[in-house]
């Protein structure tokens, strides 16, 4: 619950910083994407608020969000499917994601080997690194599996 209150008063100094206001439904929409973990969508948030707050709509959740990612309780991940997902950010470790372009599903890695590479590469630069996001795409251990026997399927048939 400290948490929680922790990043209400973000957005709260956020909101007041930028000369935004104070709104019950940011800080419900807030709640409950502290309450839901995972890469969530606009439509998957909007599933869970919509069963107890019905005047809650989806154009709502996605500016929420973007104030979210704006104010540092969020990033969003941008997948080749078009559809964006937010996940939590504020005291979350780093990590990066592999991307499956089959099913769409999320693994959150950390490389301390790329961690490191990027540091030396920006080092020889001359370049200082803000903030960064490693996304790998490619398929899943599943999809590759479904494809590799799809072929054999279709053989043992013919």
């Amino acid at each position: 619950m400290a948490e929680r209150r922790e990043e209400l008063n973000i957005l709260g100094a956020y909101l007041q910083g930028h000369g935004l206001k104070h709104s019950q439904r940011r800080e419900i929409i807030l709640q409950h994407f502290l309450d839901t973990g995972g890469h969530m969508t606009v439509d998957d948030l909007y599933r869970g608020i919509h069963r107890k707050h019905p005047g809650i709509g989806r154009t709502t959740i996605y500016r929420a969000l973007k104030l979210f990612v704006d104010a540092q309780l969020a990033s969003a991940i941008e997948l080749k499917d078009g559809l964006t997902r937010f996940e939590h950010q504020y005291r979350h470790a780093h990590h990066d994601h592999m991307i499956c372009t089959e099913c769409g599903t999320i693994l959150e890695f950390l490389s301390p080997e790329i961690e490191r590479l990027q540091d030396e590469i920006a080092d020889a630069y001359g370049f200082t690194i803000e903030s960064h996001r490693h996304q790998i795409f490619g398929q899943c251990q599943k999809c590759t599996r479904a494809k590799t026997a799809a072929p054999a399927r279709k053989k043992a048939r013919g």
